[in-house]
């Protein structure tokens, strides 16, 4: 491997990048797989395995959420690490994800291509920030760009990261202090602070349009990596990405298993070989017949993959199980006697189990609440938990970000920001505005539509469904999720967030949730 750091390349403003280029040795050109981050291309691995469960090891020029060079090398590709604008090396004002940040970028997708050991295609490969920044470059259409591997990446910035369901998400303190102020990225003030972006913009506005890309203009073949377990932050990325684009080649890719683990992985890896293998060498290896879905089936703690053709899938038999509130139980009928169930804020809760099944029934799909609520103030959060309960009564947990156990499916919304888009709402995704705040009238039941991020389980005969309301996340953190939680005093205010809430049930307030019951193939 021949190696080459701390090159300076202009982009079209005349501001340098510094970038490392990892290439193999000889004059056959190669195809390049492209990243660019402020994380430092030069910042060695930061966790062990350990605490993302297993993986297999990476090399001595790897660096975190991204491909490792000794391993793709010798298969033949080049690999290109970037500083962005006004991280680590790259002199100028940093401002993530910006116009000027994606314009960056694309420079340095054409720069890959037109080297004299490029063979004239690049391919965007890695995790987290480093998926998440690929969509809105493709969207402006690069020549040289070929094709891209968002692997774990979200596609709204304020719907998934910024203002989850409209709320501050408070990972981005914690994110923010061990990337750039505690190594002392932060010195120089010239930088555009998402922490304090954040909390500013409390409402999807101009600012958050900026970083988003417009799916509807990525035409180039796509590897979406999505994981069931990632509902902290981009499990609904994988999937809104692969509806929204316009490529004629596209692939959803679902897995378990931990934030990190499942891309180091040999089959993980295997994955993305094969795909750019056929886009970027142009291989006859038949990955362009592959099936457009690909899921990993949770049974349990086990898996079964499976192959579909649509997402979500064209059987599927949407199907409401109605909320009482007295009894404290789902069904499937509606429920015809009004009932409620208060519980105080922030503190408290209400949950609700459905009856054993009788037969095996698979959930997979985008999962969406009907919910009915009212407060003694003018506001509450809503946090919904699905969970698998045993025929033991114990929990079957799936696996979360940091490869601990983790409820089957997630959903959030702050009742203020509960008014929908017409025009991008479906029945079993609605999507929020948050272009305003609605308060509520105290005392007075009002409906919401969560939407609950996309899920895939299978229920064994004797096993149930648990629905956990809450008006905080503490059961986030109780599964071990640390930072990622919705807790910024200053985002909730005394006279909005304590008081009482009252879920309604029955009668007028028909409350359920739409469930994806899958028959079989």
């Amino acid at each position: 491997m021949r190696i080459e750091k701390d090159l300076m390349v202009a982009t079209r403003d005349g501001s340098p990048l510094c970038l490392n280029v990892f290439r193999p040795e000889g004059d056959v050109p190669a195809p390049v797989i492209l990243c660019m981050s402020p994380y430092g291309k030069d910042t060695p691995v930061m966790y062990k395995p350990r605490k993302y469960g297993a993986e297999s090891d990476t090399g001595p020029n790897a660096i975190w959420e991204t491909a490792d060079p000794d391993w793709f090398v010798p298969r033949g590709y080049a690999m290109v690490r970037v500083d962005a604008r006004g991280a680590f090396k790259s002199p100028g004002r940093r401002d993530f994800m910006s116009r000027k940040d994606q314009e960056d970028y694309y420079d340095m997708i054409e720069w890959c291509g037109t080297q004299p050991w490029s063979n004239g295609k690049v391919g965007l490969l890695g995790i987290s920030y480093y998926a998440m920044s690929q969509w809105p470059v493709a969207a402006l259409q690069p020549p040289h760009l070929a094709a891209m591997i968002p692997w774990e990446g979200m596609v709204d910035i304020y719907r998934e990261w910024g203002r989850q369901g409209g709320m501050y998400f408070c990972f981005t303190d914690s994110w923010w202090d061990h990337h750039y102020t505690s190594q002392g990225e932060d010195d120089d003030g010239n930088f555009v602070d998402w922490r304090k972006e954040f909390r500013a913009h409390e409402f999807d506005d101009a600012w958050y349009a900026e970083r988003r890309a417009e799916l509807s203009k990525i035409t180039v073949p796509l590897l979406s990596g999505g994981n069931w377990g990632a509902f902290h932050m981009h499990l609904r990325g994988n999937v809104e990405g692969f509806m929204g684009v316009s490529s004629e080649h596209k692939r959803l890719f679902m897995f378990v298993g931990s934030h990190i683990g499942p891309f180091y992985t040999e089959w993980g890896m295997a994955e993305q070989l094969r795909f750019f293998d056929h886009w970027l060498k142009g291989l006859d290896n038949g990955a362009e017949k592959d099936a457009p879905v690909r899921l990993a089936i949770r049974h349990g703690t086990e898996i079964r993959w499976r192959d579909e053709q649509e997402w979500p899938l064209a059987r599927t038999q949407w199907r409401k199980l109605y909320l009482d509130a007295g009894r404290k139980a789902l069904g499937w009928s509606p429920v015809d006697r009004s009932a409620s169930a208060p519980y105080a804020m922030p503190e408290g809760g209400v949950s609700l189990e459905s009856a054993p099944v009788a037969t095996e029934t698979e959930i997979t799909g985008p999962v969406a609440l009907r919910l009915f609520v009212s407060s003694s103030t003018t506001d509450t959060d809503v946090f919904v938990s699905l969970r698998l309960i045993g025929a033991d009564g114990a929990e079957i947990s799936g696996i979360g970000p940091q490869g601990f156990p983790a409820q089957m499916a997630m959903g959030f919304l702050r009742a203020s920001h509960r008014e929908l888009d017409p025009a991008r709402s479906l029945s079993y995704r609605p999507f929020h505005a948050h272009r305003r705040r609605l308060p509520l009238v105290p005392g007075e039941p009002t409906a919401l539509d969560v939407e609950i991020w996309p899920t895939c389980f299978v229920m064994k005969p004797g096993q149930r469904l648990r629905l956990d309301i809450t008006a905080n996340d503490d059961h986030m953190h109780a599964a071990n999720y640390g930072s990622y939680g919705h807790h910024d005093p200053a985002d909730k205010p005394p006279e909005r967030f304590v008081g009482k809430v009252t879920l309604h049930t029955g009668g007028a307030h028909q409350s359920y949730l739409l469930l994806p019951v899958i028959p079989p193939a």
